[in-house]
This record gives structure tokens, sequence and C-alpha cells, in this order.
């Protein structure tokens, strides 16, 4: 628990603080965060047997990033259609140099599989930074998701007994889940009203909408949080990885903040 707390204390002042600052800086953590889990993903997937192809993931992962920067959509198109093409060509000649290595045809959509989810997730945490009010959608979406994780963490802790996903997830239970929204509920709300009363200014973002957010993020970011657990199940490893002591892997820490980014964008599309 205490070395859980040290490293939230040290990271959370840094995700803020890239935020704060927006453009390349937030662009930046952003690539770095996305490609260290492509790391950890592929790692995790060895423990099956399977093989991703890492520069062809992290070339899926800069493509997307980097169309948001020069290419504005232009990039898309024709950067998937190369890799995807270089992708199973390579699968292609690298089993046939070397057909003792099994499974070809997962490798090759796995590989695929975790640029685009990584890719498109953290293309949308900075399309949310990069939106005219999204320093205060993004000041909401991230604090809200951490706020109502620990609200589930503590809860559950205290007061779990029915487990919520035994098989992927035996930890978290219902009524960590309904602290969890609870939570969540509650920061959007508080946020709602105090980035407004920061900024000086009528923003988009109220508390009625920041409650109405932090109940979204609240129900549909365990998701991603699961959906990771999965894939540690399906392989048999505990955590994505090792680098943030008390938390796991990087992997571990995005999976729920993949959700919020384009969750939060559709919000506040629709509200702007």
């Amino acid at each position: 628990m205490r070395t859980r707390i040290i490293s939230a204390v040290v990271l959370i002042p840094l995700v803020i603080g890239a935020i704060l600052i927006g453009g390349w800086v937030f662009w930046g953590l952003v690539l770095i965060a996305t490609s260290m889990a492509g790391f950890e993903y592929a790692r995790m997937l060895r423990h099956n047997g399977y093989m991703v192809l890492l520069p062809l993931l992290w070339s899926l992962i800069i493509l997307w990033l980097g169309d948001i920067w020069w290419g504005y959509g232009d990039w898309l198109s024709p950067g998937v259609c190369c890799i995807v093409l270089l992708s199973a060509g390579w699968q292609v000649v690298a089993h046939e140099r070397h057909p003792e290595q099994a499974h070809p045809t997962a490798n090759w959509a796995l590989t695929l599989a975790g640029g685009l989810y990584l890719g498109i997730g953290g293309a949308y945490l900075v399309l949310l930074r990069n939106l005219p009010e999204g320093l205060w959608w993004t000041l909401t979406a991230l604090p809200v998701v951490w706020i109502a994780d620990s609200g589930a963490y503590f809860i559950g802790r205290q007061w779990g007994k029915h487990k919520m996903a035994p098989t992927l997830s035996p930890g978290k239970t219902w009524e960590g889940y309904v602290g969890e929204v609870i939570s969540g509920v509650i920061a959007g709300l508080l946020l709602g009203w105090l980035w407004p009363e920061v900024a000086g200014v009528p923003l988009s973002l109220t508390p009625w909408w920041g409650g109405l957010l932090g109940f979204l993020l609240a129900v549909f970011t365990p998701l991603g949080d699961l959906f990771v657990s999965m894939i540690k199940r399906d392989v048999g490893v505990k955590d994505s990885g090792n680098l943030i002591p008390g938390h796991g892997g990087l992997f571990d820490r995005i999976d729920s903040l993949i959700w919020a980014g384009a969750l939060t964008w559709a919000f506040a599309m629709f509200l702007t």
C-alpha cells in the first residue's frame, strides 16, 4: 500500500504538469506511455508463445499520433494499408524461414490489434487535450478515473463480498464497482464546479455535465481494466510489467485512461 501511494504521488503531478503544458509535452508523454505499453503487451504475449512484431506495432502507434500533428487525417488510410500489407508479408517470409514458429496468423493479428488499440486510444487522449476547452476536459476525465478507481479499491477492500468478474479479476467486487460509480459522480460534480471558477470564464463543463461525465466514465472505463486483465489471464501473468512499484506495468495504469480519452472526447464534442 505504501509503495502504491508513493508511486502515485510521484507520477500524478508529472501527468498533471504535462496536461497543463499541453502541446508537444503532452503528445510526447502519450507517445512514450503507449509505446512502453506496447512493449509490455508484446512481452506478455510471449508467455503463450506469440511473437508480436514490435516495430510494426509501434509504427501504428506513431502513425495515429503523428497524423494528429502533421497528417490531419490524410496519413491514416495509406499508412494503415502499408502497415497491414507489410506485416502480412513479413509473417509469410518469417514463417517460411522458421516453419517451427507457432501461431503465424495469430502473431500477425495480435501485432495489428495491439498497435490499433494503443494508437487509437492514445490519439484520442491527445485529441481531447487539443480541443478548445480540452485542458479542462482532460483535467476532469483523468482525475475522475483516478478518484473512481481509488474509491473502488478502498470500498471494495472494506466491504466487497460479491465478485464482479471472478474469472478475469477476482479482486473486483460489485460493492467496489458501486463505490467507483459514486466516487466518479462526486468527483465529476466537484471538478465541474471547480474548473469554471478557476478558468474565470463560462465553460461548456458545468457541475451537471461533470457529474454525468463522471458517471459515464466510472461505468464504462472499468472495461479497459478488465480487457487488460483478460489478456493477462489468457497468457498467465499477474501484471503487464513491473515498471511502476506497487502498480505493475504501464499498460495496467493506462488501461482505463485509453477509454476515458475517447469517451470524454465524444462527450465534449456532443456538448460543443
